[in-house]
Formats: C-alpha cells, sequence, structure tokens
C-alpha cells in the first residue's frame, strides 16, 4: 500500500484526488495506495476535506508526516506557496507532485527542479487537462489535419486572481498547449483586458497559439487548431476522466520512481506563464521564453 500525505486542503483537488483513493465506491478508484495524512492552513477546511475524503490523520505540521508517507502531493492554490512546502518532502527523498501551477516564478520552479535532481527524486507537476479521452482525441485529430499554422484555445479564468493571477487557471491552457505541441516555444505576449487575459504564443517553427482566459461565467475548456489540410477541436465536456488519469500518473512515479515528464519538461508551463506576465507588466511587448 502506497501512503500518500496532502499538503494544501484550499484547493478543490485535495477532495478530488483523496477520494479517489480513498473511497472504493467512487467511479474511479485507485487500488493500492491510501491518502492516510492531510495538512493545510485552515483548521474548519482541514476537517471538512479529512471528512469528505476520509482521511484519517490531520497533521499540525508539514514535517510530521515524515516517516508516514511513501509520496507527497502539494496542492496549495498559491504555486508561490509550493516550494516551501514541497521542499522538506523532497529534501527527504520522498517522490512528490506538486498540483498545479508548479509555481509563481521560474526562480522558485528551477529551485524545486534543482534540489530534486540534486536529491535524485522523481517529482511532477501538471495540469489533469493534459488528460482523458477527450485529450487524446485532440492529439489524434492533430495528426489528421497537416501543418499546423495556429491554435485558438479558451477557458475561465481571471488574469486578476487573488491566487497568484494568471498563474492559477491560465495554466491549464498552457499545458493543454504543451501536451499537444510540445515544447519548442520561442516567446509571448500578453493582456489584461478588465481580468480578462489575451495571450499570445509563438512557436520555434511559427505556429501561433492564442489564449483566452474568460472571467465572466464559466467558459469550459476548449481549443481549435487549423491546419494545412483542416481542423481539429478539443471538448473538455466531453467524456473526460482527466483526475484519475492523471492520479494512476503521479501513484505510478511513487511507485516506480518514472517521472512521467522530465524535470525540464516540468518547467515550461512556468516559463511561458512567466513570460505572458512580463508582457501584460510592459504593455504587451514580446518577451522571450526563458
Amino acid at each position: 500500500m502506497i501512503r500518500i500525505g496532502v499538503l494544501g486542503t484550499d484547493n478543490s483537488h485535495s477532495i478530488t484526488f483523496s477520494k479517489l483513493f480513498n473511497v472504493p465506491g467512487e467511479k474511479y478508484h485507485i487500488a493500492g495506495a491510501k491518502v492516510v495524512a492531510v495538512y493545510g492552513l485552515e483548521d474548519a477546511r482541514n476537517k471538512e476535506v479529512a471528512e469528505k475524503a476520509q482521511i484519517p490523520t490531520i497533521v499540525r505540521r508539514p514535517a510530521d508526516m515524515l516517516g508516514m508517507i511513501d509520496g507527497a502531493i502539494v496542492d496549495f492554490r498559491h504555486g508561490s506557496r509550493h516550494l516551501k512546502y514541497a521542499r522538506p518532502f523532497i529534501e527527504a527523498g520522498i517522490p512528490t507532485f506538486i498540483d498545479k501551477p508548479f509555481a509563481a516564478t521560474v526562480a522558485d520552479a528551477k529551485k524545486m527542479v534543482a534540489l530534486a535532481r540534486r536529491k535524485h527524486v522523481p517529482i511532477t507537476s501538471f495540469s489533469t487537462v493534459r488528460f482523458g479521452p477527450a485529450m487524446l482525441k485532440f492529439k489524434k485529430a492533430v495528426k489528421d489535419i497537416g501543418k499546423v499554422r495556429a491554435i485558438i484555445i479558451s477557458g475561465p479564468g481571471n488574469a486578476r486572481d487573488q491566487y497568484d493571477g494568471i498563474f492559477f487557471y491560465a495554466v491549464h491552457q498552457v499545458e493543454l498547449m504543451l501536451e499537444v505541441f510540445g515544447n519548442a516555444v520561442k516567446s509571448a505576449r500578453g493582456l489584461d483586458r478588465d481580468g480578462l487575459l489575451v495571450g499570445e504564443v509563438v512557436y520555434k517553427n511559427g505556429m501561433v497559439a492564442t489564449m483566452h482566459e474568460i472571467n465572466s461565467g464559466w467558459a469550459p475548456f476548449a481549443a481549435t487548431a487549423f491546419g494545412a489540410e483542416g481542423t481539429a477541436s478539443y471538448d473538455a465536456t466531453k467524456f473526460d476522466n482527466g483526475y484519475f488519469v492523471g492520479a494512476k500518473a503521479f501513484t505510478e512515479m511513487f511507485r516506480t520512481g518514472k517521472m512521467p515528464y522530465s524535470y525540464n519538461d516540468i518547467l515550461v508551463s512556468t516559463r511561458v506563464l512567466a513570460a505572458i506576465q512580463k508582457s501584460i507588466d510592459t504593455g504587451g511587448k514580446d518577451v522571450l521564453i526563458r
């Protein structure tokens, strides 16, 4: 049995992921692992998460989990908190899944990766938008439309979100783009229109990805790729079980030590988001992704 600890309860994912392991009656249940401990910053929320996800232990300090767990999930809404809470577990050699967003600065992202490399500890981070039948269908369709020159991605969010701005939810759109089209990104631009984000990422091969983070209502994640021989569309509202597939991916990493994405791959989404934010801060100028 793989014992898992969750750090951070403000995020709805703390319940969603934990129930996959701890509640056998769930539609998608993952056997062979269990969330045994949880830590968060608010007592009432910690109790709610523990009750709903059937987590037996609420710890008073993150360090109390050391010796109790075989894998860690770091799951705060603020990516800016992830380095602080992931560091002790990576230093202790515990495989760690850092939920989206990996970090809110490139500097923090690099520090986590550098530590994991030095300690030879497997870590990973991703948006679950990368997974599920809808994504598989989209990736297959993209291969059938010839050379893609443009992709438009839309979804919910707010460029001025209280949880580190664009990093909190625009990460989903960036990760969707990276999963389908890879990491050979060149530059980015961004505009904040009263909280509505318009972002543009240019690939080294000339492809342009345009992202819209829509801050009214709840816009489902969607994408359209335009190729030389047709179009391909992604609709996250249809046949999606991304949380289940994503949880299986990091659980397999806990079990085997094999990372689903390389250390370098993990850094890319933070680099893209940081470039978009820098562009917003400088009036929409083109910014190299570094």
